[in-house]
């Protein structure tokens, strides 16, 4: 039953991407409300395929892949949110979107090693939960940097084709780009203070890289708030270590984890 949810999720997830794409080309309305309806039953989906891996809370088994899954349904979720804000950052579902169904078909897929964690410890559970928001917010706001750097792309070759002409523009890019950020780096801190007092042994349960690379994501979205806030960063600049610190910030949790699970069959545990 899991596998048939996860795939039916990836289908949603499909059939909104495809509808969101073309609305765009046709320079109409972007959420439309067949895509938003088959973005939410694909998430319907995707939640109910997540859940017997959390609860009932407790001693949980999970990989990388079903946290790299979790981490997809936040993403999507908050683009479905976002549709009752004023400006809603659902175009970034053309890239979001194909990134959560690669998530699902991997977890369908692919047969990885599960840890387990206890999920009944508050300081574990604040950790995990800060991190996959942190985690969702830095993405979308990735998404954005790229859509700056498309459009500033475009713009200086005075070339602006019908998905680009879509897209907000550059100073409402921007405002949601920092404004992700901003939050997301208020989650960041929280995971990394929680995730700090959880842990007794960083070199034993094999999370040291794991935490340096974290704290190196975070000095990198806290220079670049700084620089926003103080100096009036933006730009390439800000594109540009927005692009840097969620690379890092994946390499910390996803490629220390694919390595340890995937290709070395082993755990932080171990």
């Amino acid at each position: 039953m899991h596998d048939i949810l996860l795939l039916l999720a990836a289908l949603g997830y499909m059939g909104a991407a495809i509808m969101l794409y073309f609305s765009v080309l046709k320079e109409s309305q972007p959420f439309s409300k067949g895509s938003v309806f088959l973005v939410c039953l694909g998430a319907a989906f995707h939640a109910a395929a997540q859940y017997h891996h959390w609860v009932p809370l407790g001693a949980q088994e999970l990989s990388v892949l079903n946290v790299l899954s979790l981490c997809a349904l936040v993403v999507v979720l908050l683009l479905v949110a976002s549709l009752r804000m004023t400006e809603p950052v659902y175009h970034a579902g053309l890239v979001i979107l194909p990134i959560a169904i690669a998530a699902l078909l991997l977890e369908w897929g692919i047969s990885a090693p599960g840890n387990l964690i206890s999920t009944e410890s508050p300081g574990l559970s604040v950790h995990i939960v800060s991190a996959v928001m942190a985690f969702g917010l830095l993405s979308i706001a990735a998404v954005y940097a790229g859509f700056v750097a498309l459009i500033d792309h475009f713009l200086r070759r005075r070339k602006l084709n019908a998905l680009m002409r879509s897209l907000p523009g550059l100073v409402v890019l921007e405002r949601h780009l920092f404004q992700m950020i901003t939050v997301g780096f208020i989650f960041l801190t929280i995971a990394l203070a929680a995730g700090l007092t959880f842990v007794t042994d960083l070199f034993a349960q094999h999370l040291a890289h794991k935490t340096i690379l974290a704290i190196l994501a975070w000095l990198v979205f806290g220079i670049l708030l700084w620089g926003r806030h103080f100096r009036g960063w933006r730009g390439r600049l800000a594109v540009r270590m927005t692009l840097v610190g969620m690379v890092i910030l994946l390499l910390s949790y996803f490629g220390s984890k694919l390595v340890l699970e995937i290709i070395l069959g082993s755990s932080w545990q171990s």
